[in-house]
């Protein structure tokens, strides 16, 4: 990161910025790197219906603020999900970033909904929102102890998420649910085969980048079928973004399965979302300028306040 070799730690200003990193801990209460997988799924469902309707659907740069409001909402609803804490100030804004949220995204969806005559479209989107919510919440809290549970548990807890925001993407779009959750399951497989190795990634950062990891074959088989899967139903569906996303991340599984290194374990866990990103934000441009902006965000701070330069793709350290 450039800035790092222009203001070292042992400097009066890093110093000084470092006390303003201090003061901004609660902000990083809402873990704001989780939200470039929310935004890109949910632009993912947006982007599969526009995709399927549309002929040569690409860069579209046009501003449409209710569609921005929504992405708003359901960041706060993300940020209500991922708070821990059981004192009454956790709890108190756990409640208002919940109940903002939710008031924010119904009201530019009703503001769409009366404009094209579909307000079934509020409560489909409402029922989505809420879906991942109580989904999200429960995988956040329980996503360390599922590498010690069975599989089945891991997909449960990982697929409802995923397939919520993309349906919430899609019935923006104008979809129906059915035409969704068809379109869905590729971007669904692809979700769980990376989430399945959230766990496993964590503690392939605590190694060595070199070190061999055990017992991990079967979870990474598994998540390399399942990208296997969205590959073929992204083709047979007509979706470039996913299956041409879906090509080039399998690689990432297969050379993590031969050789169990804990560099090629972090690799495909943080490549797909990244890759999956790149080509959505082809047909939407504002995307990758979000992401960006949160990327540098998270950057800056975690090396004013903690001396380190993450997040970052570089997992190799020679």
């Amino acid at each position: 990161m450039m800035i790092s070799r222009w203001i070292k730690p042992d400097t009066k200003l890093y110093v000084s910025l470092n006390d303003i990193s201090r003061s901004l801990d609660w902000v990083f209460e809402f873990r704001p790197l989780l939200f470039f997988t929310i935004w890109t799924m949910m632009a993912a469902g947006l982007s599969a219906f526009k995709g399927d309707t549309i002929d040569e659907f690409y860069w579209t740069t046009t501003v449409h603020w209710p569609l921005f409001l929504t992405f708003f909402g359901i960041t706060l609803i993300a940020c209500s999900s991922a708070l821990r804490g059981d004192d009454s100030g956790t709890e108190k804004l756990t409640l208002i970033l919940l109940i903002a949220g939710f008031v924010i995204v119904l009201s530019s969806v009703a503001m769409e909904a009366v404009e094209a005559g579909k307000m079934s479209r509020i409560f489909a989107v409402g029922a989505w929102v809420s879906i991942f919510y109580v989904s999200w919440r429960l995988y956040l809290k329980h996503w360390k102890k599922l590498k010690n549970e069975k599989m089945i548990m891991s997909i449960s807890l990982s697929a409802l998420p995923g397939v919520s925001l993309f349906m919430i993407g899609w019935h923006l779009g104008g979809g129906k649910i059915l035409g969704g959750m068809l379109a869905s399951a590729p971007y669904a497989c692809g979700f769980i085969a990376v989430t399945l190795l959230w766990p496993l990634s964590v503690q392939a950062e605590k190694l060595h980048h070199r070190d061999f990891m055990n017992g991990i074959t079967r979870v990474i088989g598994f998540g390399g079928i399942l990208m296997t899967i969205s590959i073929f139903l992204g083709y047979r569906m007509g979706d470039p973004v996913i299956s041409t996303a879906a090509i080039i991340t399998i690689p990432f599984f297969a050379v993590a399965l031969v050789v169990t290194r804990a560099e090629h374990i972090i690799r495909a866990f943080r490549y797909p979302i990244m890759i999956l990103a790149f080509f959505v934000s082809v047909r939407y441009p504002w995307l990758c300028l979000a992401m960006f902006l949160n990327f540098n965000a998270i950057r800056l701070y975690n090396y004013f306040r903690h001396g380190v330069i993450r997040p970052t793709l570089k997992v190799s350290y020679d």
